[in-house]
């Protein structure tokens, strides 16, 4: 946490809530971007009221959100074109459909979380023709539960930050996965409620 607070602190005082919103918004398009690492960083210095946590979340949610809907816009009116052109990988392209095919909404949220997949997310969700309200539904979700994860958390548990990035960047994909099967269980049990008794 040191670290990222070095290296990105300079830049974040330098351009404020600009350099936030750009990086966050351009992830949405499949552009690699320090997004969440600002926000991490903008959230961190809040607490000395370097910046406030308010303006961080808003600009952050905004951001994130118009940025995924772009992105989801642009894979489904332009999906031949990004893949006429080569710009992304026909494997990456098959990974994230089958990823959406899988997991659905529930994958939307869950790829806020796995660094290289929530770039191409939104991007796969319009090339794969998610439904707009499936889309909008998931959309709203991950950058909700991102905000608080990734936004407040660092305001609020500064102290203890590092160690739980650590234990979360050692142990993320047995974390997501436990998180995937629970959420596949509530999901089941929820449509299994709802399913009329014979």
């Amino acid at each position: 946490m040191a670290n990222l607070v070095q290296d990105l602190a300079p830049l974040m005082q330098e351009y404020g809530y600009t350099v936030l919103a750009l990086a966050i918004a351009v992830e949405g398009l499949g552009i690699p971007a320090p997004g969440q690492s600002l926000l991490i960083v903008a959230s961190y210095l809040s607490v000395s009221g370097t910046f406030s946590l308010p303006a961080v979340l808003a600009v952050a949610g905004a951001s994130s959100w118009l940025g995924n809907t772009a992105g989801y816009l642009v894979g489904s009116k332009f999906s031949h074109v990004v893949e006429q052109r080569g710009w992304l990988k026909p494997a990456s392209v098959e990974k994230v459909h089958g990823f959406i095919d899988k997991y659905g909404v529930m994958g939307l949220v869950l790829s806020r979380f796995l660094e290289g997949l929530k770039q191409l997310m939104c991007l796969g969700c319009g090339m794969a023709q998610m439904p707009r309200h499936h889309f909008l539904i998931g959309n709203t979700l991950a950058v909700g539960i991102w905000l608080v994860v990734f936004g407040m958390g660092p305001a609020y548990f500064h102290e203890e930050i590092g160690q739980i990035g650590l234990f979360y960047h050692h142990h993320q994909q047995a974390f997501w996965s436990v998180a995937a099967i629970a959420g596949l269980a509530l999901l089941f049990w929820f449509f299994r409620r709802r399913s009329p008794t014979r």
